[in-house]
């Protein structure tokens, strides 16, 4: 009898052994997960910051252009207008 108690007693021992150990893998896991989620985005947010600053470079060329020829801005901006308008009207 006092052999399979001091038996249980071990196996209490192994099973909170047990439970603790999964505790830390759980932390570990948490710890390396938001570790690469804060990689990741800190890259997004490089790359949408390098695509405004790609947009507002190309708004200001063609802000550029229209202010240096406005008659042919706007004659091509007719056309696609027109363009635009015979594809929606199919």
């Amino acid at each position: 009898m006092a052999t399979q108690q001091a038996s249980n007693e071990e196996l209490q021992k192994q099973l909170e052994a047990l439970r603790e150990d999964f505790a830390d893998l759980a932390k570990t896991i948490k710890t390396m997960s938001s570790a690469y989620v804060g990689e990741k985005q800190e890259g997004f947010q490089h790359a949408a910051e390098q695509a405004q600053q790609q947009v507002k470079d190309s708004f200001g060329k063609v802000e550029g252009e229209v202010k240096a020829n406005p008659l042919t801005s706007l004659a091509i901006s007719f056309g696609v207008g027109v363009l635009i308008g015979k594809l929606l009207d199919r």
